[in-house]
């Protein structure tokens, strides 16, 4: 019985320690926490007068969109599944105040890196830049070209479907970009880029034994691009043009001119790209054998874009698309006439979150010797850039 009451007694004392302990670690982790509170709140400064916690990452994005997809193409049964078309992970800030990048990756497509920049087709961007003063910056790294216009521009995100033009083609490389802002309305690029992700023999496989293609010795894409606001960011431009060293003795180039419209409720932008191309790259042409043989020579390619959207309210957006599209060269037979025809309303219940719940209407029909091929698409899904932090 002694060593019983002995024992309670010890266990009693040693509870109240732990107690006491516990109690402890509890005031000292709430102590902790209002200091970080008060750190957060106070305009500490590092050496380079940045807070120490914006030297983190500071924002992180994951671009999503789904939706349930009924599909109609012409001679066909109707066709209904459910489809997520972007999945996106988006990290982007500034390290000080002069150093900025940004990381964007595909979250459903292949991390196989490639052979001539060694990185993934997943990887859209990977860059870190530089700002010299507050004119110019120095950016390097992968990343999207700065070829212009506002459909190439937009979120991938927000695009239910691209023209042919852009679907197809290759648009984040490896390189660098010098950027020149004169003014807060005017913005230059000049960018010097890879030509492509992958080996000059990879694209072009199976080529005739006969052929005298070669690869080129320096196969860089130059490009200048310039960005405009006038009248108050009222009337806004997107310019680009560029030069493609695709292989020995063949250049393509292309040009994407893009201007849009922003009233407070209507906005609307007009795209027209053209490639001429000594050496087909884009490959939609109905003769284009995207790789399987001999590239064909003096390809034509021209894109009109006119989109329109309206906010009758700040949470609905309505809006209405238009393309029209060729694709030719001089062979026989060898011309595409496409047409794209878009609609649909977009529902924005917080506006504080990108998130949109849409039902839209995406037609296509492609015409080659005087038949056509169409499609209709009905979806209705969301879209969302959630901001983790």
């Amino acid at each position: 019985m002694k060593k019983l009451l002995i024992s309670a007694m010890f266990l009693s004392v040693m509870g109240a320690f732990a107690q006491e302990d516990l109690q402890g670690q509890i005031n000292q982790l709430k102590a902790e926490l209002e200091q970080i509170k008060q750190a957060q709140s106070m305009p500490v400064t590092s050496p380079e007068g940045i807070n120490p916690i914006d030297k983190r990452f500071n924002i992180l994005y994951f671009n999503f969109q789904s939706s349930l997809d009924a599909e109609k193409a012409k001679d066909q049964d109707m066709t209904t599944k459910f489809k997520a078309r972007q999945l996106r992970l988006e990290v982007r800030g500034n390290i000080t105040d002069r150093i900025f990048y940004r990381f964007r990756h595909r979250l459903n497509k292949s991390n196989a890196g490639v052979d001539l920049d060694n990185l993934a087709k997943a990887t859209d961007m990977l860059y870190a830049g530089f700002h010299i003063d507050d004119k110019w910056a120095l950016t390097v790294g992968k990343m999207c070209q700065a070829w212009g216009g506002y459909e190439f521009d937009l979120n991938p995100m927000n695009i239910y479907e691209y023209s042919d033009f852009i679907e197809n083609m290759d648009n984040f490389m490896l390189g660098g970009m010098v950027t020149y802002t004169p003014n807060a309305n005017h913005e230059f690029n000049l960018q010097v880029t890879d030509v492509r992700n992958d080996s000059f023999a990879n694209i072009y496989t199976n080529r005739d034994p006969r052929s005298t293609l070669k690869q080129s010795n320096i196969p860089l894409t130059y490009i200048f691009n310039w960005n405009g606001s006038f009248f108050d960011n009222i009337l806004q431009t997107r310019w680009g043009v560029g030069l493609q060293s695709e292989a020995e003795g063949y250049n393509n180039t292309m040009v994407m001119l893009g201007t849009r419209v922003a009233l407070p409720k209507f906005q609307a932008f007009l795209d027209y790209m053209r490639a001429d191309e000594q050496l087909d790259r884009l490959n939609y042409t109905p003769l284009s054998v995207n790789g399987k043989g001999d590239p064909l020579k003096d390809t034509k390619y021209n894109t009109f874009v006119l989109k329109a959207e309206y906010q009758p309210i700040p949470s609905l957006n309505l809006f209405a698309q238009g393309i029209y599209e060729t694709a030719e060269s001089n062979l026989a037979g060898n011309k595409m006439t496409g047409l794209g025809y878009y609609g649909g309303v977009e529902y924005l219940p917080f506006p504080s979150q990108d998130l949109r719940f849409f039902l839209a209407y995406v037609g296509r029909s492609r015409e080659i010797s005087n038949v056509t091929k169409s499609t209709n698409r009905v979806s209705l899904g969301m879209m969302y850039r959630i901001k983790a932090f």
